[in-house]
C-alpha cells in the first residue's frame, strides 16, 4: 500500500474524531433572553382559560412531553452507537498500524518484491508470492472496513445533531405550554424556577458578561474572567461520597411518591445527613445560584464540557452554599451541603433531606427541565432503596 494510499486513511481518521458540541455564546444568551420574555408574555396573554382549555393544554403538554422523551431515547442510543463506532474504528487503527509495521510500508511497495525474489527455490518463490498475495488481499479488506466504519460514524454524528435539533424543537414548544399553563394553574408547581426569576436571573448574568468584557460571539462562561476556559472533562463522579436513591427521575411525567404535582427533572440522592458535603460531578464553571427558591431551596447550576460535549448540573434544596458564580470547580470542589430538612419553612418541594440532582443537555441554567435527561444515562445508581437498591459510592 502506497503511502499517498496512507495519508488518505489517516485523514478520515482525523475526520472521526469524537462529537463536539460548542458552548453557547454571549450572542446566543441574549437570543434566549427574548425567546423567555416572548414566552412570558404569550402566556399572560392567555392567563384566563377555561377548564376545558387548560385540560386540552394539559394533554397537549403530555404528549410533547413523550414525545420528549422518545427523543432522548433516541439520542442514548445514537452516542452510544458513535462511541462503539469509535472504539471499533481505534482498534482497526492499532491492528492497521501493526500490519504496516510487518509490512515496512515506509520503504515502499518494493518491499513486496524484494521479499520474494529473496526465494532460493521456486517452491520458496511460489510459498513468497502467496505470503505477499494473502497480505495485500488482508490489508485492503481492513482497509475498506476501516473506511466504512469511519462513514457509518460520520452518519450517526448527522444523525444525532438532528436530534439534538429536533429536541430543541420540541422542548422549547413544550416551555411555551408549561409558562401558559403556569399563569392559569395557580397550585401548578415545578421544582426549580419560575419563568420570571429566569428572566431577571438571565438578564443580570447577560449585563455581568458584558460589564467583564464578552463579545457577542465569545463562549460563556469561558470569556470575560474565566479566559483560560472550562477544563473538559473526560468522565463523571458522583456528587455525594455515598448514598442511596430514594427517587426516580420521571421527567415531565406525574410524580408518584409526590403530591405536589408536576414531574422531576432529577433522581433524588439521600440515605445521608442533612450537612454532608455536596460535590461537582465533573470540571466545570458554576453558571448560576439561586438562594431560598420556593421550590427548590438553594440552588448550584453548573456547566460542564465532558468528553467535548456540554452539559448542565443543578443541585437543589442545599441546606447551605459553599461556591460561589463563574468559580471553576472540579470533582473534588464542594459546592454546598445536604438539606432539605429543616429548609421546608421557605421550601416547598421537599418532604426531607436529600440531594435533587439533575443532568441536562447544553448549558442550560436558565429553562433547565426542558433540557433535562435521567441521570441514570450516565450514571450506574442503585435501583431505589425501597425496592433493595443498594448505596453507591465515590
Amino acid at each position: 500500500m502506497s503511502k499517498k494510499i496512507l495519508l488518505v486513511i489517516f485523514g478520515l481518521i482525523i475526520m472521526a474524531m469524537p462529537y463536539e458540541a460548542k458552548a453557547k455564546t454571549l450572542g446566543q444568551m441574549r437570543g434566549e433572553l427574548k425567546d423567555l420574555e416572548e414566552r412570558y408574555a404569550t402566556a399572560n396573554k392567555n392567563k384566563n382559560l377555561t377548564s376545558s382549555q387548560i385540560n386540552e393544554l394539559t394533554a397537549e403538554i403530555n404528549s410533547t412531553a413523550a414525545s420528549i422523551n422518545k427523543i432522548k431515547d433516541d439520542i442514548k442510543t445514537a452516542e452510544n452507537d458513535i462511541t462503539d463506532s469509535e472504539n471499533k474504528i481505534e482498534e482497526k487503527r492499532e491492528e492497521t498500524d501493526e500490519l504496516l509495521k510487518f509490512l515496512q510500508v515506509s520503504q515502499g511497495e518494493n518491499v513486496y518484491l524484494e521479499y520474494i525474489f529473496e526465494a532460493d527455490s521456486y517452491t520458496d518463490f511460489i510459498y513468497r508470492y502467496s505470503v505477499v498475495s494473502q497480505l495485500t488481499d488482508y490489508n485492503n479488506n481492513l482497509m475498506e472496513e476501516l473506511k466504512t466504519l469511519i462513514e457509518e460514524l460520520e452518519n450517526k454524528k448527522v444523525e444525532l445533531n438532528n436530534k439534538q435539533s429536533e429536541l430543541e424543537k420540541k422542548s422549547s414548544e413544550l416551555s411555551d405550554k408549561r409558562a401558559t399553563l403556569r399563569v392559569n394553574l395557580s397550585n401548578y408547581q415545578e421544582e426549580g424556577t419560575t419563568l420570571e426569576q429566569d428572566i431577571a436571573d438571565m438578564k443580570k448574568k447577560i449585563k455581568e458578561y458584558e460589564n467583564i468584557g464578552c463579545k457577542d460571539n465569545e463562549e460563556v462562561p469561558a470569556c470575560g474572567s474565566n479566559k483560560g476556559g472550562m477544563i473538559n472533562a473526560t468522565g463523571w463522579n458522583y456528587p455525594l461520597t455515598w448514598g442511596c436513591v430514594t427517587s426516580e427521575y420521571t421527567g415531565f411525567n406525574e410524580r408518584e411518591d409526590w403530591s405536589g404535582g408536576g414531574g422531576h427533572h432529577a433522581i433524588d440522592l439521600d440515605c445521608v445527613n442533612e450537612g454532608t458535603p455536596v460535590y461537582a460531578a465533573a470540571n466545570g464553571i458554576v453558571a448560576r445560584i439561586v438562594y431560598r427558591s420556593s421550590c427548590g431551596g438553594n440552588m448550584v447550576w453548573i456547566y460542564h464540557s465532558v468528553n467535548g460535549r456540554p452539559y448542565t448540573t443543578v443541585y437543589m434544596h442545599l441546606l447551605s452554599i459553599a461556591a460561589y458564580e463563574n468559580q471553576s470547580v472540579t470533582p473534588s470542589t464542594v459546592i454546598g451541603y445536604v438539606g432539605g430538612g429543616s429548609t421546608r419553612s421557605y421550601d416547598s418541594c421537599t418532604g426531607g433531606t436529600h440531594l435533587h440532582f439533575g443532568l441536562a443537555y447544553g448549558h442550560n441554567a436558565y429553562d433547565f427541565n426542558s433540557y433535562s435527561f435521567n441521570p441514570r444515562n450516565i450514571y450506574n445508581f442503585p435501583a431505589l432503596i425501597d425496592n433493595g437498591g443498594g448505596y453507591f459510592s465515590r
